[in-house]
């Protein structure tokens, strides 16, 4: 009986401690899942954060991105804009030069050798219309304020010679024959004005019969100087 007494305290101290371990272990299971939710929630905490700054960092490029096309843009359009502003310099220098075809008000001037009855005691070419003649009606078209100028379709610029080649008038290296008609953008009644001013070019003609028309139109064309234009000696002076 004393032997019993002795064998039921050690097991008792056994159940004891058991029932200790498995507390324990029920309350560490029990514990875990906070365990795992604070390492999760610490994970996604440094996963916002790399996102949240890999998103700054596009941004970032974005904006640097939308700048340089601003200025891309701004760059281009001050391209433009000089591109436009060197063609209208460019158009106006080719209107100045006589290149390209113009229209507006003007006149267009017919001269044609006599066709009455001439005198037989007088030089013959008298009668005819020649280089000298056509240059003074040039002459007063320039001072009444022609804007352009052509003979027979050739255009007046500032290297065009006009002179007699025989029978006929050289203009611009090219040939033409009576009648000639000259075509001047301006003003129409003050060009008209300078042709029949008294004792001018219209006055000098009649006694030889030289046939000359004045026509006013608010519509005239005149074509552009299709020749080129060398200077071989002459240089820009920058000074």
């Amino acid at each position: 009986m004393k032997n019993y007494k002795y064998a039921v305290i050690p097991m008792t101290a056994v159940c004891v401690v058991l029932g200790a371990i498995i507390g324990i272990q029920f309350k560490t299971v029990k514990n875990q899942p906070k365990v795992v939710d604070i390492q999760r929630v610490s994970e996604l905490t440094t996963e916002l954060k790399s996102v949240s700054d890999e998103k700054d960092a596009l941004y970032e490029r974005l904006m640097e991105s939308q700048n340089k096309v601003r200025e891309y843009e701004e760059a281009q359009s001050d391209v433009s804009e000089a591109v436009k502003l060197l063609n209208d310099e460019l158009e106006k220098t080719r209107m100045l030069a006589g290149m390209v075809g113009m229209k507006g008000r003007g006149v267009i001037v017919t001269m044609n050798d006599s066709s009455g009855n001439k005198n037989p005691n007088v030089d013959q070419n008298a009668y005819l219309v020649h280089a000298e003649d056509i240059l003074s009606v040039l002459n007063e078209l320039n001072v009444a304020g022609a804007e352009a100028v052509e003979i027979n379709g050739q255009r007046i610029v500032s290297t065009s010679a006009v002179r007699c080649a025989g029978s006929v008038v050289n203009v611009n290296g090219v040939r033409i024959a009576s009648p000639f008609k000259i075509t001047a953008i301006g003003d129409p009644n003050t060009l008209e004005s300078a042709l029949n001013m008294s004792g001018g070019v219209v006055d000098s003609l009649a006694p030889w019969g030289i046939e000359i028309s004045i026509k006013k139109s608010d519509n005239v064309k005149v074509s552009g100087y299709n020749g080129s234009i060398q200077y071989n000696e002459a240089t820009v002076d920058k000074e």
